[in-house]
């Protein structure tokens, strides 16, 4: 009897430790749904609605799990609205025509495209991280004139106009990048290629040079072509008088000459100003180079030139061949006049090249320094001792080409000679 008595005691502390436990718990749900309810922005709830059939009934826990849940799903899908936008702007960051740089304000790079480091970046692996100066311009320090310097200490946007590197030539733009606050915290840097842009630009003035030379030279040479005939033919009519001394044989020899060369000069002249439009036939290039050799035949022979030809198996060509030979015939003489008469080798070659002839004329001459190679094709530049070249050669080459939808490529290093190139398209069946 005394252990039943002793059991049931045991049993009722027991039960109300549990129960006490239980109400222990219970306040601690209560107090964690009503936190969780204010952090989710619901009120909390009230006391009646803290009992336990109160609870229950209205399933706090419940309502806060599926909340979360459609928050959970909410951030999913603002997550993933954010990847679609971040690889959106760096597929448009990546595949912009532009070079793109973000800088910090401690000049380091801390992100570029690949069209940036296709224009600014020589021989460097690691980019990000590094001094813009330090991997754009291959220094230890910055530069004096540094747009992005400049754009960080007047907090504006800085232009350059022209830059040249790796043979191209950019502008450059730098903008503020600024923060949330409005502070600067680096630069935006935009490289723009401008190559092609500057050579059309640099075509179209020349082209309207050519033709204020061209109207020019037709009225200079119709008004000087006469009197210089007359003198021509005086000078002959004397040299033939049988009273004639050597002495004045010899001025009379010099006049006719000089005026030869005058004469030569205004057909030069006359040739520039008066280009006709081509008139295209099926024609071989090939038949062209063996015409304009014959043609330079004497001067070949009487400057010790030794000749090699390379004339491929080429399609024919819709061409003019008047205007063909006279390009040909241009651009012999003027790698036969580059040799001085000292000897050397002139080597022609024609190529079938992706449906179209190409034409090489090469000497082993002195070559042409890199600061005339852009002047060559300007009318009446030429850097040949006086009297022996005008400088229309090769304006003239270029003009034709032009009108055959080509143009003519030069080569040129000093001590190792010269190359030109032009390439016609071909298009008609059969070769030559």
């Amino acid at each position: 009897m005394k252990t039943k008595k002793h059991e049931n005691h045991t049993y009722i502390i027991e039960s109300e430790d549990m129960e006490r436990k239980n109400e222990m718990l219970l306040q601690y749900i209560k107090e964690k749904v009503n936190q969780l309810l204010q952090i989710m922005g619901t009120k909390p709830l009230r006391d009646e609605e803290l009992n336990d059939e109160s609870l229950i009934a209205i399933d706090p826990i419940g309502i806060i799990a599926e909340s979360f849940e459609q928050v959970l799903d909410h951030l999913k899908e603002s997550n993933r609205q954010l990847q679609l936008a971040r690889d959106y702007l760096q597929a448009v960051f990546d595949t912009a025509g532009v070079g793109i740089s973000i800088i910090d304000r401690d000049l380091k790079i801390i992100k570029c495209n690949e069209k940036q480091k296709e224009l600014l970046v020589n021989g460097v692996s690691q980019i990000e991280g590094r001094h813009c100066y330090e991997v754009y311009c291959g220094i230890d320090s910055p530069p004096l004139i540094c747009p992005a310097i400049e754009t960080l200490e007047m907090e504006r946007a800085v232009f350059l106009k022209e830059v040249t590197k790796k043979g191209k030539v950019f502008q450059i733009v730098t903008s503020p990048l600024r923060d949330r606050s409005g502070s600067i915290s680096g630069v935006i840097e935009v490289s723009m290629d401008i190559t092609e842009k500057k050579r059309a630009l640099e075509a179209m003035c020349q082209s309207e040079k050519l033709a204020a030379v061209g109207q020019l030279a037709a009225g200079i040479a119709h008004e000087l072509n006469n009197p210089l005939g007359n003198i021509l033919g005086y000078a002959k009519l004397l040299l033939m008088e049988q009273d004639t001394t050597e002495f004045q044989k010899n001025r009379l020899e010099v006049i006719i000459e000089q005026a030869k060369r005058g004469s030569s000069i205004i057909k030069g002249l006359l040739e520039f100003s008066h280009q006709k439009m081509p008139v295209f036939e099926r024609i071989s290039l090939n038949a062209c180079i063996e015409l304009a050799l014959r043609s330079l035949s004497d001067e070949i022979r009487s400057n010790n030139i030794e000749i090699l030809t390379g004339l491929g198996t080429v399609p024919y060509v819709m061409a003019d061949p008047k205007q063909m030979e006279q390009v040909i015939y241009n651009i012999l003489l003027n790698a036969i006049q580059a040799l001085e008469g000292k000897g050397g080798i002139v080597e022609i070659k024609s190529e079938a090249l992706n449906g179209s002839v190409e034409v090489t004329i090469k000497d082993n001459g002195p070559g042409i320094p890199k600061e005339h190679l852009s002047r060559i094709f300007e009318p009446f530049f030429t850097t040949k001792p006086v009297g022996k070249g005008t400088g229309l050669g090769l304006s003239i080459c270029a003009e034709i080409l032009k009108k055959h939808s080509s143009n003519i490529c030069v080569e040129s290093e000093v001590g190792k000679g010269t190359k030109f190139s032009f390439r016609i398209m071909g298009g008609v069946t059969g070769n030559v």
